[in-house]
């Protein structure tokens, strides 16, 4: 096929010249019948003008490089494919990877003179023009060039007059989009123009663009497309849902029959293989369309994903360019998703609960020293209905209980009190400097304890002992290591530090923020912010674009981590809260059970040096009004729940799942 715009000779100025007063002079002609209908709102005046300067005041400067929406891929960390993210189902081609049979049949019905004109057919404009003028049946006599400045425009109008030409219903609009599609030819080649074209219309049903279109109404490519199937796709062009062969297949053959008949009389098609064609069936064949997280595999994941690229400045300075990023799409992601960590813990919470449990269980993992989210699983389905929910339980804040614990021993190690600090642990214990609630605090089961160090009071999670503990360090300085850990839900600058309840898990915070906090005692005390995207590229041009900083750094002192770390492996001895049945098969891992008050949600947070997992379990509704009293779960009743009976196997589970087959690394000991 021939390409537009050859050297501009003064004889080719000359014509384009008269092309311009001639449509000059329709635009005068149609202001003179009363057809444009505000002349000010597109700058036209007569007045003091010749017609040929009263068209040339008309802009013709169009969005030529603003890219229409594209999808936005998401790989995990293997680089496949588990979600694509669309504001429209358009996935862009070049020319060449089209059949010719849909060029040649687009071309046929919709602009025959494409290859001849300049971007508006004098011919067409003047017999529409006459028509409409004389006759109810009104004619369009758009080229495809003038139908991809509507398009452009649909998408980036700048300002109302745009819009309308977008629509294209006034004389105004339409005298200004042949302007535009005059000017455009200048600009681009004609196989440009045509490819740009094909893959911006709309088919219907969600389809923009050939490439979509033929995905979405033969389960095909662009490039396969044959004459009987792009003259379906081509006659739905005139009305996309009217025409729609889904809903009306007797609509959508006659209109398909009448192109089929266009395509005979230009020659495309012998009068043998169009009838043939016309005797086919409609053959429609819906495919597959993945739209959004809803369809993925891991939808929570991928709204995670979503999330961020919606509120991290490596994607645009301000939200409104972040969302326009988002809408425009045609990048490709690479995240931190690691399948066999997300379906093994996918498989652990359904294993506990199945979907539909009126409890929920919510589930993060992230790879220490990296901040990498490896995986986001909870026990439910996408959507709205029961054992549904588009809520990400992973990022919402809960009471972590006894989960709190540890962060308590940190600053008290960093403060240089050794974990060999003999504390009294009987209860009930008021203290004189803190806030204390009726009875003083106790132990869970009312137990004494005696006197006992940081290893025992981790092992048997013992309530007075980090009283005491953090009366020593202050409230303040512990919610401060709280913040250094990364979680940002604990209200700092409030605290009167007088909140003992603080060591004992009172406030809330996300699984995700306590997986990270975590992360920074298996990883020798170097904490990230958590990441899902870790590789930016255009899907056209593969052009590298930033991506979010996880920003890692040595948070806390790395011998106060690994002490810490190493105090974690004592839930896991014979008297500890978990047992040696819960520990990983085969590894050595460090972890801590978290159940609040009244039984309203457990926690288990924990991992290896590898991978931390933290897992909430509670009812959504509400703990407090729905407490963890009486729960089915494993297909056993269970009454007064703590961490270790739930919670601690769906961990359990999801750690062993997650490493399989991996290298087996041990805790450090502490210094």
């Amino acid at each position: 096929m021939a390409e537009a715009n050859p050297g501009r000779t003064p004889k080719r100025r000359a014509g384009q010249r008269r092309i311009d007063l001639w449509l000059a002079s329709v635009a005068v002609a149609a202001l003179g019948v009363g057809l444009i209908v505000a002349p000010a709102a597109v700058g036209l005046s007569v007045a003091g003008n010749t017609v040929l300067d009263m068209w040339e005041e008309l802009p013709t400067d169009l969005p030529v490089d603003r890219p229409l929406p594209q999808h936005t891929v998401l790989l995990d960390k293997d680089g496949k494919e588990f979600a694509r993210i669309y504001s429209e189902n358009r996935t862009d081609v070049k020319l060449d990877q089209v059949s010719e049979a849909f060029k040649e049949t687009l071309i046929a019905t919709e602009d025959a003179r494409f290859y001849e004109h300049r971007g508006v057919d004098p011919l067409g404009v003047t017999r529409a023009l006459i028509n409409n003028v004389t006759s109810e049946n009104v004619q369009g006599a758009s080229t495809i060039t003038q139908q991809l400045v509507q398009n452009m425009l649909v998408n980036h109008a700048r300002d109302e007059v745009e819009e309308q030409v977008a629509v294209g219903v006034t004389y105004n609009a339409k005298i200004r989009e042949a302007k535009y599609a005059l000017a455009l030819e200048k600009q681009l080649t004609k196989d440009e123009i045509l490819t740009q074209y094909m893959n911006a219309v709309y088919f219907g049903n969600g389809a923009y663009g050939v490439e979509a279109a033929a995905r979405i109404y033969f389960s095909t490519t662009a490039a396969k497309l044959n004459h009987v199937q792009s003259a379906v796709l081509v006659g739905m062009l005139k009305a996309p849902v009217d025409l729609d062969p889904f809903t009306n297949p007797e609509g959508a053959i006659e209109r398909r029959n009448t192109v089929l008949t266009v395509l005979e009389q230009r020659g495309v098609l012998t009068a043998e293989e169009a009838q043939a064609a016309k005797d086919s069936e409609l053959a429609v064949k819906r495919g597959a369309a993945p739209s959004s997280c809803g369809e993925s595999k891991y939808p929570f994941y991928c709204e995670v994903v979503r999330e961020e690229v919606l509120t991290n400045k490596a994607f645009g300075k301000t939200p409104e360019v972040r969302q326009e990023r988002f809408h425009l799409g045609g990048l490709t992601l690479t995240t931190t998703l690691d399948r066999k960590a997300a379906d093994a813990a996918q498989a652990a919470v359904e294993k506990a609960l199945g979907n539909t449990n009126r409890a929920a269980l919510g589930t993060a993992i992230i790879v220490p020293g990296k901040g990498h989210i490896a995986a986001i699983a909870q026990n439910r389905d996408w959507g709205e209905g029961k054992g549904k929910t588009e809520v990400i339980y992973a990022r919402n804040a809960f009471q972590v209980g006894s989960a709190m614990k540890p962060i308590i021993l940190a600053e008290a190690l960093a403060q240089g009190i050794p974990t060999s600090t003999r504390l009294r642990a009987d209860g009930p214990y008021r203290s004189a400097k803190l806030d204390n609630p009726r009875g003083g605090y106790v132990n869970y089961g009312n137990r004494d304890y005696g006197v006992i160090n940081a290893y025992q009071a981790i092992r048997s999670s013992v309530n007075v002992y980090f009283v005491r503990l953090i009366e020593r360090v202050g409230v303040i300085n512990a919610a401060k290591m709280a913040e250094r850990l990364g979680i940002t839900s604990i209200p700092v600058d409030q605290l009167v530090g007088r909140e003992a309840s603080l060591a004992l898990g009172a406030y809330e915070v996300s699984p995700l923020e306590m997986a990270n906090a975590y992360s920074a005692f298996m990883g020798g005390g170097v904490l990230c912010q958590p990441v899902t995207v870790i590789k930016a590229v255009r899907t056209g041009t593969k052009e590298e674009l930033p991506v979010p900083d996880p920003d890692c750094h040595q948070a806390i002192d790395e011998d106060v981590a690994n002490t810490v770390a190493d105090v974690l492996k004592e839930p896991f001895k014979r008297t500890g809260t978990l047992g040696p049945r819960l520990r990983p098969e085969g590894r050595e891992a460090g972890a801590k059970t978290g159940t609040t008050n009244d039984f309203a949600a457990n926690w288990i947070v924990g991992g290896t040096p590898q991978l931390v997992a933290a897992v909430w379990l509670g009812d959504p509704r509400g703990g407090a009004q729905y407490p963890l009293t009486r729960l089915e779960a494993y297909g056993n009743t269970y009454r007064d729940l703590t961490g270790s009976e739930v919670a601690g196997p769906v961990w359990q589970d999801t750690m062993e799942g997650a490493l399989k087959g991996e290298k087996k690394v041990r805790l450090p000991d502490a210094p």
